[in-house]
């Protein structure tokens, strides 16, 4: 009997290509960030929004509390800093008054001096209304506290608070909690929970449920492989799917092409999406963000003469810091002079403190630390971060390191040489087919039947075929990951890596700024001036506009990614590419090669 040469690895029956009609209620949106974890039905207006981090009651007394540093940072602390940050804030100085105002004149700049001999003299007045927030009660002696109670857990209590995610991946670190062990058991802890205090789901109940999880654009594929399990395996959702921010943002904002700028707190990413696609060259991750604005805030008031002894180890502390830092600063460069303003401090179990204090050019300074780098004075390795290559994993015998060595360029005589070799071999033997990513995958009649559910659609083929010389580069060439960047330039660095000018141009003409870590006023004119100024002369006769969108239809942009996911989530395209959970179960890993809607 002749062997059917049309054989595929994975086959589907006509049954599962039916799908039932799309529950949205049914499908939980997961957004993991550094600072928040947002989380809700597709059917939701709003996510919830929890701080993503999680208390535990420590076994051992004997063995010191550990808690995950919010805003500082050991790339700070080298002999140099003092000096890179003078010549950032010079920088960032110059480009302040070096922009001409709407009126033509130039702002002129506020005097330290002055500010500082004012500010020195100023002493805090106690007012008689207590502080609304309270320490956590910890006398319960649970053995896990998640949301925001563990923001307000005093020190010296018992209680070890580690925070899952960290500038944009997974908290991997040498102290107590920092294995990916541990770190996945924290997530699974968090989410179980958050599901059930918030959106009243049981544990129990997750298998009538699927979940939809975004993860970032530059992505360490052994982490997402490790979420995944978690949602499908250790919380027991019957389907999953992951995408990526950006293309939910886009979808979120409405636009189907253009540049994605993702501030968040800890981490500012950038890539160009055409189509929803999003491009692997382009992507690029900065491990810097909203946190860091906010240190820079305070270290500009105390070289006002303002001083209020705020201590950033203490979570209290630093979230009072960033709530300052969004009431006051701003980018608008017409607003100048000196601002007198009334600051609260707000401590738990204390009374509310006023300070009135004047601030000047510093309101815009501590924002522009994302245009001029050297203010925040980091110094270290994988402050930017490229997209690499797979690391491999045995679970996944198709992976990079295994196509990089088959994987071959051949020109078209070769390649119908080769497909001629093939369909005679194919009479005497047995079944060679071409697998999606263009390998032989050795079949015959005896071998193993494959779940139907495996079979690959015709939307994976395109999407598999968008990416397929993506693929071919990636394997011959490793990009090097640029230094640490100002926002302006790495949105042109992000969009210098499109293929053509006619992208290019698609890209500068629509550029969208989403997440929470850079939501100020008058943050559209200013990046559009930065970009505008540095961006190649000869695209500039090009574009008919240049749309900078920071509010996409007047969208809190801390929700646009996630809302962005919850209308994926409901697209009769989508319902093809979920990973069920028995399906995974035999998989593994292999099914994301097989249903993500970007080339894994």
């Amino acid at each position: 009997m002749p062997v059917n040469t049309s054989k595929r690895l994975y086959t589907q029956v006509a049954s599962e290509c039916i799908h039932e009609p799309v529950q949205v209620n049914t499908v939980v949106v997961i957004h993991p960030g550094s600072l928040n974890l947002r989380i809700g039905r597709a059917s939701d207006t709003f996510p919830v929004t929890v701080p993503h981090c999680i208390a535990r009651k420590r076994k051992d007394n004997s063995v010191p509390e550990y808690r995950t540093p919010w805003m500082i940072r050991k790339e700070r602390e080298h002999p140099g800093a003092r000096k890179q940050k003078e010549h950032g804030l010079k920088a960032a100085n110059d480009s302040l008054e070096g922009k001409p105002m709407d009126s033509g004149e130039y702002r002129p700049p506020s005097s330290v001096k002055q500010l500082h001999s004012n500010n020195i003299r100023v002493r805090g007045q106690r007012t008689d209304v207590a502080c609304p927030y309270k320490w956590t009660n910890t006398d319960r002696n649970v053995p896990f506290i998640i949301g925001e109670e563990v923001i307000y857990i005093k020190p010296d209590t018992g209680y070890s608070i580690n925070w899952p995610m960290r500038r944009g991946r997974l908290n991997l670190h040498d102290g107590p909690g920092g294995t990916l062990n541990a770190v996945m058991a924290d997530i699974e802890t968090i989410w179980g929970a958050a599901l059930q205090t918030y959106l009243d789901i049981p544990v129990k109940d997750l298998k009538y449920y699927k979940a939809l999880l975004l993860i970032p654009d530059v992505y360490t594929h052994m982490h997402i492989r490790e979420m995944v399990n978690v949602l499908l395996n250790r919380l027991g959702f019957g389907a999953a799917i992951v995408h990526q921010e950006s293309v939910c943002g886009a979808f979120g904002a409405g636009v189907p092409s253009g540049c994605i700028v993702d501030v968040g707190d800890q981490k500012t990413s950038v890539c160009c999406i055409e189509d929803g696609i999003s491009h692997k060259n382009t992507r690029l991750t900065m491990e810097i963000g909203g946190c860091d604005i906010s240190r820079m805030f305070l270290e500009l008031l105390n070289t006002l003469g303002f001083n209020p002894a705020l201590d950033l180890r203490l979570y209290p502390d630093s979230l009072l810091v960033q709530e300052l830092k969004e009431r006051l600063c701003h980018l608008d460069h017409n607003r100048y002079g000196y601002l007198e303003e009334s600051i609260q401090i707000k401590r738990p179990g204390e009374y509310i403190t006023k300070y009135l204090i004047q601030i000047g050019d510093e309101l815009v300074l501590a924002p522009l630390s994302l245009f001029s780098t050297d203010m925040l004075a980091l110094q270290g390795e994988n402050l930017c971060r490229l997209q690499r290559r797979n690391e491999g994993d045995p679970a996944d015998p198709h992976d990079d390191f295994y196509l990089k060595q088959v994987q071959t360029r051949q020109d078209p005589a070769t390649k119908m040489s080769k497909k001629k070799d093939n369909q005679d071999s194919a009479r005497e033997g047995p079944d060679l087919t071409l697998d999606e990513s263009g390998l032989n995958i050795l079949q015959d009649d005896d071998s193993n039947d494959i779940p139907d559910s495996m079979a690959m659609t015709d939307t994976t083929k395109s999407r598999r075929g968008d990416g397929e010389e993506d693929m071919e580069e990636e394997c011959t060439v490793e990009q090097v990951a640029p230094p640490l960047m100002g926002l302006d330039e790495a949105v042109l660095y992000s969009i210098d890596k499109c293929k053509s000018d006619e992208m290019k141009k698609k890209m500068y003409s629509c550029i969208v700024v989403v997440g929470g870590g850079f939501n100020f006023e008058s943050t559209q004119p200013w990046l559009q001036y930065c970009i505008w100024k540095n961006m190649p002369a000869y695209f500039r006769p090009m574009l008919e506009t240049m749309d900078v969108i920071t509010r996409p239809k007047e969208m809190d942009p801390q929700i646009v990614a996630w809302k962005g996911a919850a209308i994926l989530a409901c697209l009769d395209t989508t319902q093809e590419l979920w990973i069920k959970q028995k399906e995974w179960q035999q998989f593994d890993v292999r099914m994301l090669r097989e249903r993500a809607p970007f080339v894994w």
